[in-house]
């Protein structure tokens, strides 16, 4: 989802550049948790310039994007379009240190509410053959990519 007002976006402090990993759980609109509340793990390779699109659902048509806070504490609002249909999304984001960022957050669309709640943790350096913007998860020890939030298909 892309940022309707790129200036407001400068707001967030910058992570670390390097893998982050994030652990999150999901609660679907119908209250069930996904895959029984077991935590998705993905890893993500952050720089710079590609940091705030991993909270700024860089990708789609965005309305309304409002990023407000300070200190440790800031919050996301924004009106979209995903797949051509409205999405609202809420993100609060507690940056705990300077390797630990707490994220509460929903979706709102048709189909109801998702809540998401994750905890990203500072890892390192990005794995090997990964490229800022990457995102996936381990397997076997090795990167396996998702997706990458600087693609021309997220733009």
């Amino acid at each position: 989802m892309s940022a309707a007002h790129p200036a407001a976006a400068a707001t967030l402090p910058p992570r670390q550049s390097g893998l982050w990993q994030s652990s999150t759980v999901v609660t679907l609109a119908n209250g069930s948790k996904y895959r029984n509340g077991a935590p998705v793990v993905t890893v993500s390779c952050v720089d710079p310039a590609s940091d705030l699109k991993f909270f700024t659902f860089e990708g789609s048509a965005c309305t309304s994007m409002n990023i407000s806070g300070s200190g440790t504490s800031y919050q996301i609002n924004g009106a979209c379009k995903e797949q051509g249909k409205p999405v609202k999304f809420h993100t609060s984001l507690n940056y705990t240190d300077s390797e630990t960022v707490e994220l509460v957050g929903s979706v709102t669309s048709a189909s109801g509410t998702v809540h998401v709640n994750a905890e990203m943790k500072f890892q390192g350096p990005c794995l090997a053959g990964m490229q800022p913007g990457d995102e996936g998860d381990i397997e076997n020890g090795q990167f396996v990519k998702a997706d990458n939030v600087n693609d021309s298909t997220n733009q």
